[in-house]
């Protein structure tokens, strides 16, 4: 699964609106399933994504921290 996660996203959206517009229990179920296991693995993808920015070692040691928003 080399899929990004955008568009593990788009595709988790798209079984979200198939749910709001279907009647069938048993296709509800389906589709159910398919997002908790979609949702499962876009976790998998934000858990295992660095977010942490590359900062040079000297800008951590000031004891003057800067935050930016």
């Amino acid at each position: 699964m080399n899929k990004t996660f955008d568009e593990g996203y788009a595709r988790y959206l798209s079984f979200l609106a198939k749910l709001d517009k279907t009647d069938d229990i048993k296709e509800k179920n389906v589709l159910f399933r398919q997002l908790t296991e979609q949702l499962s693995e876009l976790e998998k993808r934000l858990n295992t994504t660095n977010f942490a920015p590359d900062w040079d070692e000297t800008d951590t040691e000031d004891s003057d921290l800067t935050y930016w928003i």
